[in-house]
Order: C-alpha cells, then structure tokens, then sequence
C-alpha cells in the first residue's frame, strides 16, 4: 500500500489526513512522541491507517490505538490523531512532551479551534486524553498496568475533560 504524504498539500493530496503520535516513556525525559502521517486513501479505515502508520501488525493488541482529536489544517485538510502506545521504534527520534503540558484554549465560546495551534499543544492534549482514560477505561488501565513508567507519568496529569480543568 502506498503512503500518501500530507505535508505538502496540492490537488493531488487527500482532504483527510490521519497523524499518528507514537508514545513512549524515556526514564531521563519522561515522555517522548514521534509524528508520522499519511494522508487517508481510498478503502482504508483512519484506524487502519494509523496502525500502518506505527508499522503495527493486524490483530497487534500489544500496542494501544485510540483516536485523540481532529482538527482542520489551514490549508483545508482535516486530520485525524491517533495515540500509539507504546513506541515500536524506541531507536527513533523523539520529541519530548511539554512539561508541563501545554493547554490550548480558545478566546471565546462561539470559536472553538484555538489561535496559534501547534504540535505540541495537539500531544499535550492526546496524553491529558490518555491519563483521562487511564482512570475511566479498564481496557486502557490494563495496557497502561504492563508500563509503569508511562502509568507513573500520567498519574500527575489532569485525568479529567478538557472543559473541567482549572483556569490558569
């Protein structure tokens, strides 16, 4: 299967483009992510794409797969992240997390995309997203229970929905 790039869009490239943060836990930095993306072909569901993305095998339940958010690029793409945990690549270059993690939020009710959005407020949201589900989704606390460094890392992030946080 072909991937189809989506960093350089033209009439060519798909509207949708699925983006894979892959997770993991360094002990020195803590947690670390890659972004692959690809753009979302034809026959081919996002989750799929993801898992090809992270290089994973069907009926691969090792590795943790859930989509975290969707946003509207400004050249008119829309894209869809997925958190992949943990790191089939630990060799792989890595991108340490915000610390603290980084809130993007949105001047006024009736505007929804925050201003100035960028990579890392897009990670810092998929892993508030995982800790959230880490306390509420017994088949992601069980995958988290076989990590304890990432469990542990999550642990002192807000394990709660975005509009329930406390104002800064």
């Amino acid at each position: 299967m072909t991937i189809t790039p989506c960093d350089a869009p033209d009439a060519a490239s798909p509207p949708v483009c699925v983006e894979a943060l892959i997770l993991r836990h360094e002990p020195i930095r803590g947690l670390a992510y890659r972004r692959l993306m690809r753009g979302l072909g034809t026959n081919i569901s996002p989750d799929r794409s993801a898992r090809l993305l992270a290089r994973l095998h069907d009926g691969d339940e090792r590795h943790l797969v859930h989509s975290t958010s969707w946003r509207a690029a400004g050249d008119g793409r829309i894209v869809l992240t997925y958190l992949v945990h943990p790191d089939p690549d630990q060799e792989s270059p890595a991108t340490p997390l915000p610390n603290p993690p980084v809130i993007a939020r949105s001047p006024s009710p009736g505007t929804p995309s925050p201003p100035g959005l960028a990579i890392g407020h897009v990670a810092s949201h998929a892993v508030r997203h995982l800790a959230f589900l880490g306390r509420t989704d017994p088949v992601v606390a069980a995958h988290l229970a076989a990590w304890p460094g990432t469990r542990r890392a999550l642990e002192g992030m807000p394990g709660m929905a975005a509009g329930e946080l406390p104002r800064c």
